[in-house]
């Protein structure tokens, strides 16, 4: 009997659980469309309404448009989180230095102008991989290490290790307190809400790099020191491949 009262205790903490987190998506997400909406309207109508300046139509039209581009990016970035928990993905062969190498030199002049250096370390290996969702992955990763820190380094590594290969992205930056941790992958969940919006995030990333590992049988932990940085591992479970 006490048994059965204990897991039915749990089942009711999982659902207040589960009812929390809806409820906290819901919310994020009509904040994340009502407040750029809000204004948007609002240069809209001063356009339509009142004469302004050339500078002041500008910077008008300018705001539109950054958000009406951010809302768009949001858009997409919900599709391709229901489309990955719903699509069979294609695995092929993927040499994982190279897509490693690519995406260094994807993101070596913008990290370069803001005093960030690249570290990338990868052991050479093939993998069965969706190239371009891994590659998804990867991005939003560093970006969210760029985010952290001022200037100093990223670090991008790759090895072998028991029954798979590991991908570790480790940043220099502020980290994320420990209380954080075990929510920053749930949707539109961010850890500093303003910093975030400021550059353009809606907390989407983290959900969708859990929802690929996920379907590609791996799995994504996080270590983070307030004040030194922030350590992400994914955990590939497969044989390397042998490409001759």
């Amino acid at each position: 009997f006490n048994h059965m009262a204990d897991n039915l205790e749990q089942q009711f903490q999982e659902l207040e659980d589960a009812a929390r987190r809806q409820e906290d998506f819901i919310g994020s997400f009509a904040h994340e469309l009502k407040t750029p909406l809000t204004s948007m309207i609002g240069y809209a109508d001063m356009l339509r309404t009142t004469e302004v300046t050339q500078e002041e139509q500008f910077q008008a039209a300018n705001y539109i448009f950054k958000e009406g581009k951010r809302l768009e990016s949001l858009s997409f970035k919900l599709l391709d989180l229901m489309v990955v928990k719903n699509q069979e993905l294609e695995l092929r062969p993927v040499k994982i230095r190279w897509m490693a190498e690519d995406i260094k030199g994807m993101l070596q002049p913008s990290l370069k102008k803001l005093g960030i250096v690249l570290k990338v370390i990868v052991e050479d290996a093939s993998l069965m991989l969706e190239p371009d969702l891994m590659k998804t992955v990867l991005l939003n990763l560093l970006d969210n290490g760029r985010k952290a820190i001022e200037e100093g380094t990223l670090y991008l590594l790759g090895r072998r290790e028991e029954d798979g290969f590991a991908l570790y992205v480790r940043d220099t930056g502020k980290g994320i307190p420990k209380e954080e941790l075990s929510r920053i992958t749930e949707a539109f969940y961010m850890v500093d809400k303003s910093r975030a919006r400021q550059q353009g995030g809606a907390g989407l990333g983290l959900s969708i790099c859990q929802e690929i590992v996920k379907r590609h049988g791996g799995t994504m932990t996080f270590k983070s020191i307030p004040g030194k940085g922030t350590m992400v591992r994914i955990f590939l479970e497969m044989p390397e491949i042998d490409l001759g």
